[in-house]
């Protein structure tokens, strides 16, 4: 959810990133995030999310998984509309982290990933390791409280992917990107990789 004031909305750009990148490793409190997915048509979604701590073994069923955050776990039910230019409706509100796990690990539908917070010039970023039938996907993102323009865009980054839909979570809670993963390898080698450029004046790091 936005922290801008200006009501329930969120600001932001994903992009595609081939290999993990090295920085990942200087946070040093990832977060396994576990966001089951209830409504998912047109863009409209409605989530639930359990947070915590990264356990040192994710090798796991999803409701161990769940069970292994334990107390520290925090619980989210987030309704989202489409996205348009970088900006989202979202509203979030707070779950009891009991009740979170239990529709979490009775869904049909969960994504799950582990979240590394890296602060990067002026942005802070998260990078996501998606986890199970979403392997070896890794995602970045960057959130701003207005339009995320000007964006100085790490290295690391292999082509945007804010306003492709395949990208976005719940369209992967249906549709692994384990099953698709080879498709879209030959589809960015086919056309290369894309930037948003209207959101200002795009920086690339190295150049």
């Amino acid at each position: 959810m936005s922290d801008s004031g200006i009501g329930d909305f969120e600001f932001e750009r994903k992009f595609f990133v081939r290999d993990m990148p090295a920085v990942a490793a200087s946070d040093p409190s990832p977060v396994l995030i576990a966001q089951a997915y209830l409504f998912a048509s047109d863009g409209y979604a409605v989530r639930v999310r359990l947070q915590g701590p990264a356990p040192a073994d994710l090798d796991r069923e999803v409701s161990d998984l769940v069970t292994a955050l334990g107390d520290d776990a925090i619980g989210t039910m987030t309704a989202k509309g489409p996205a348009a230019g970088g900006t989202r409706y979202e509203a979030e509100r707070e779950l009891d982290p009991l009740v979170a796990g239990q529709i979490v690990t009775r869904a049909a539908h969960v994504v799950l990933k582990i979240r590394s917070s890296v602060w990067l010039g002026e942005d802070g970023w998260v990078i996501d390791r998606f986890l199970g039938g979403n392997a070896p996907l890794v995602l970045t993102e960057v959130e701003r409280d207005g339009p995320v323009v000007d964006l100085a865009i790490p290295s690391f980054c292999t082509t945007e992917v804010s306003e492709d839909d395949r990208f976005r979570n719940e369209y992967l809670a249906h549709h692994p990107f384990g099953g698709w993963a080879e498709a879209y390898g030959r589809e960015l080698d086919l056309i290369g990789p894309r930037f948003v450029d209207s959101l200002g004046q795009n920086q690339f790091e190295g150049t």
